[in-house]
C-alpha cells in the first residue's frame, strides 16, 4: 500500500470522518471527478437539459392561482424526464463512488481506478443494489405517509445499502438489514454528519447554480419573458448546474461511506486485526469510542 493511502476501516470520530471525507476527495479528485463524469455525467446532463426545457416552458407559463393547477403544471413532459434522469443520476453517481472506495480499499491506492475499472466494480452486484433502493425508497415513503418520523428514521437507517451491495455482496433484502444493523447506536452520529456535509455540498454546489440563479432572479424582476425566448441559455444554465451538483455531491457519498466503514470496524474490528497481523504488535491499541458531539 503507497505510504500516501487513507486507510479506510478504521474507526474515527466526527471530526476524523469530516478531515478524512475531504482528504480523500482531494487526494483523488482526478480519477473521482473523471468517474463521476463517465458513469453518472450522461445522465446528470439529460437531467439538466430537460430541467431547462421546463424552466423555459414555466418562465412563459401562466401562473396558476389554484392547487390543482399548481400541481398541474408539473404534469408535463419535461418535468417527468427531470425525476426520471435525477433518480438515475443519484443512483450511479452514489454507486459510483462506493464502487471506487471498494477498490481503493483493496488496491490501496487510484492510480488505475479507471471509469471501466469502476463501472465493472458497479455491475457486480447491480440488481441487489437496484432492488435495495427501490425497496428502500417504498419504506421510506409509507413512513413520511404514516408519521413523518418515521420516513426520516429509515432514510439514515438505509444509507448504507449500495456500500452494502457493492463491497459485500449481499442480496437487497440482506442490503437493507446489514446496513439497519450497522446503524444502531449510531443513528445520531449517522444524521448529524449527513447534515452537516449537505450543508458543505449545498455551498460547494451553489458556485454551478449560480447561472441557474441569476435566471431566476431577473425572471422575478420581471425579465423572464426575455429570457425564455433564450431557451439555450437556459439549458446550458441548467445543465452545468446539474452535472456541478452531481460531482460535488460525491462528497457526501465519501462521508457516507467513512461512516460505513467506521461502522463495520466498530463492530467487527476486521481492521485493527488485519493491522496487528500486519504489524506483529499484539498490544495495539483500539481507538476509544467514538461520535461524542
Amino acid at each position: 500500500m503507497d505510504k500516501t493511502s487513507i486507510v479506510l476501516l478504521q474507526q474515527r470520530d466526527f471530526g476524523q470522518k469530516m478531515n478524512a471525507s475531504f482528504e480523500f476527495a482531494m487526494q483523488n479528485f482526478g480519477p473521482l471527478v473523471r468517474v463521476l463524469a463517465f458513469i453518472a455525467g450522461p445522465s446528470a446532463l439529460l437531467s439538466g437539459i430537460a430541467q431547462g426545457l421546463f424552466q423555459s416552458r414555466m418562465l412563459t407559463a401562466v401562473k396558476a392561482t389554484d392547487p390543482f393547477g399548481m400541481f398541474g403544471q408539473y404534469m408535463v413532459t419535461e418535468y417527468i424526464f427531470v425525476v426520471f434522469f435525477s433518480v438515475i443520476t443519484y443512483f450511479l453517481s452514489c454507486s459510483a463512488v462506493n464502487a471506487f472506495m471498494v477498490l481503493y480499499e483493496e488496491k490501496g491506492s487510484s492510480q488505475d481506478l479507471t471509469p471501466p475499472v469502476v463501472w465493472n466494480k458497479l455491475v457486480e452486484n447491480i440488481g441487489a443494489g437496484i432492488g435495495s433502493q427501490i425497496i428502500s425508497v417504498l419504506l421510506i415513503l409509507i413512513g413520511f405517509v404514516l408519521l413523518f418520523f418515521p420516513g426520516v428514521y429509515l432514510t439514515v437507517c438505509f444509507q448504507f445499502i449500495l456500500m452494502v451491495a457493492i463491497r459485500e455482496k449481499l442480496s437487497a433484502t440482506g442490503s437493507l438489514s446489514r446496513s439497519y444493523e450497522l446503524i444502531k447506536g449510531k443513528w445520531w452520529s449517522t444524521f448529524g454528519l449527513l447534515v452537516i456535509m449537505s450543508i458543505v455540498v449545498s455551498i460547494l454546489a451553489m458556485v454551478f447554480q449560480l447561472p441557474t440563479l441569476v435566471i431566476t432572479i431577473m425572471n422575478a424582476l420581471g425579465f423572464g419573458n426575455g429570457l425564455a425566448n433564450l431557451k439555450g441559455v437556459i439549458i446550458v444554465a441548467s445543465a452545468i448546474s446539474m452535472v456541478g451538483t452531481t460531482v460535488t455531491q460525491g462528497l457526501l457519498w465519501i462521508a457516507i461511506a467513512f461512516q460505513y466503514y467506521n461502522l463495520v470496524e466498530r463492530l467487527e474490528g476486521s481492521g485493527l486485526r488485519s493491522e496487528i497481523a500486519s504489524m506483529g504488535n499484539s498490544d495495539a491499541e483500539r481507538p476509544n469510542s467514538e461520535d461524542r458531539f
